[in-house]
């Protein structure tokens, strides 16, 4: 007896093709099975509303799957389709549609001029040359129109200056344009938030820019204030503006794996918070009423610089405070909660951060050598530089000089002229040098220069003496 392989699928000169297909069947799975193709003489059901072609060779959408009427769900994710333009007779019956790893080299050009009426979701990720064929006016076209989707997911398209694109989505609820799969090395390139684009998203509930390349968050997120969740992890962030704050019905905060040296003062006014991830950054302090918000279940602050626990842990049901500058609770209470954080992280180390040695630039009365430097806007020292085989060389005994990088700028620094903008307190780190001490530091760095000369001045004395 055939199985149902058998009865659906034959080869034909080593292609795979569509043999049969019963005629009760309304949801079909065709996944695997090495397509390249679907005879444009077999017809599939009329009355088919989930199909299934993912992980196939397919390098069009078969004439057969256009032809559909009555299609909701179609998944042509991991194939070779390149461009996906025709209008499909199930325009407006479609509701989801994956087109996830293929080798789009536009975006479906039917979905933005005939705006699909049920389409709600759509998937684009991980087609690299999606953007490849925007010129010639294609792109401005396409701007202009505005589709009905609400969940698009768009990462891995290495978008950078086509970010408009997004602002086609103003029905936008879910936006998904960065993701922590790290297999791919195609991320979109933002570089702050909102980018361009997304300006025309206001109604946006869940947004994923994980991995996306952001130095900054502007002002303007304070836009999304229907926002619940929001991913920024593996990004470039060292700070976030007194405005997100004001995204009064976010739930759940990812910001692990930045560069974040505080929290605005004002992040106790995100009362509907539930979930805030910080782990793997530079916070020195976390603020003061974090674990009394009235929802909060889950903190994890994990390998950061926190010099003491949080007050209130107890009205957590989730927390991991460890690889901090403090001893980690070891209370039976604890560890059961530090337990279910830990249930998809068992690589963590338990206890404190092992302690550095703080150099005198870090926490000195004066400033450094570099700060002096950097305050000068002189991003340069300077060395002596000679080679063996100059030695023998008039010139080897003149001095040579050559730049050289100076490094960045301390965290420690960084946070002190954090606080004092916002007012709290005033080290005398940050005092200017004296314009003496400049001047005498810039005289060593940059040494008179003295030659010989043959004659009456080979004594080195001036004209004047």
């Amino acid at each position: 007896m055939e199985g149902p392989e058998e009865k659906t699928i034959e080869k034909r000169n080593g292609v795979s093709m569509i043999k049969l297909i019963p005629e009760h069947i309304s949801i079909l799975d065709l996944s695997n099975k090495d397509l390249k193709t679907i005879d444009e003489n077999m017809k599939l059901l009329l009355n088919l509303t989930q199909l299934n072609l993912s992980n196939n060779k397919l390098s069009e959408v078969p004439v057969s799957v256009l032809n559909l009427e009555n299609l909701k769900v179609l998944d042509l994710s991991h194939n070779c389709i390149k461009y996906f333009d025709d209008t499909p007779l199930f325009c407006h019956t479609i509701t989801t549609l994956n087109l996830a790893n293929n080798d789009l080299n536009s975006p479906p050009y039917w979905i933005w001029s005939e705006t699909p009426t049920n389409l709600a979701e759509i998937n684009l990720c991980c087609n690299v040359n999606i953007t490849k064929s925007l010129h010639n006016g294609y792109y401005e076209e396409l701007l202009q129109y505005k589709t009905l989707v609400t969940s698009i997911l768009i990462c891995n398209c290495k978008l950078k200056d086509r970010l408009d694109l997004i602002g086609t989505f103003p029905k936008a609820k879910s936006l998904v344009l960065g993701t922590t799969d790290f297999s791919f090395y195609s991320h979109n390139d933002l570089e702050e938030v909102p980018c361009n684009g997304m300006d025309n998203c206001c109604d946006i509930e869940y947004l994923n820019l994980s991995n996306t390349n952001i130095y900054t968050v502007k002002s303007s997120i304070e836009m999304y204030r229907n926002l619940k969740e929001i991913n920024l992890s593996h990004n470039k962030l060292d700070c976030l503006p007194e405005e997100f704050c004001r995204l009064e019905n976010l739930e759940i905060c990812i910001l692990s794996y930045n560069h974040l040296y505080s929290l605005p003062a004002n992040f106790g006014n995100l009362s509907k918070i539930t979930t805030l991830s910080v782990e793997y950054n530079e916070l020195y302090a976390l603020p003061s009423n974090i674990c009394q918000l009235p929802n909060i279940k889950r903190l994890d602050v994990y390998d950061n610089y926190l010099y003491e626990v949080p007050d209130g842990i107890e009205n957590l049901l989730e927390v991991d405070l460890a690889q901090n500058c403090f001893e980690e609770p070891n209370d039976e209470e604890y560890l059961e909660k530090r337990k279910i954080i830990r249930a998809d992280n068992d690589y963590r180390c338990d206890g404190r951060k092992v302690e550095k040695d703080i150099s005198e630039s870090e926490h000195s009365k004066s400033f450094t050598d570099e700060d002096i430097l950097s305050i000068n806007d002189k991003q340069d020292t300077y060395v002596t530089t000679s080679s063996p085989e100059d030695w023998d060389s008039d010139d080897y005994w003149i001095p040579h000089f050559t730049r050289t990088s100076v490094s960045a700028q301390s965290p420690w620094l960084y946070y002190v002229k954090k606080k004092i903008e916002q007012g709290n307190f005033c080290p005398i780190d940050a005092h200017p040098v004296p314009i003496a001490d400049q001047v005498r530091y810039e005289r060593m760095c940059n040494p008179k220069i003295q030659y010989e000369s043959d004659g009456q001045f080979d004594d080195f004395s001036g004209d004047d003496s």
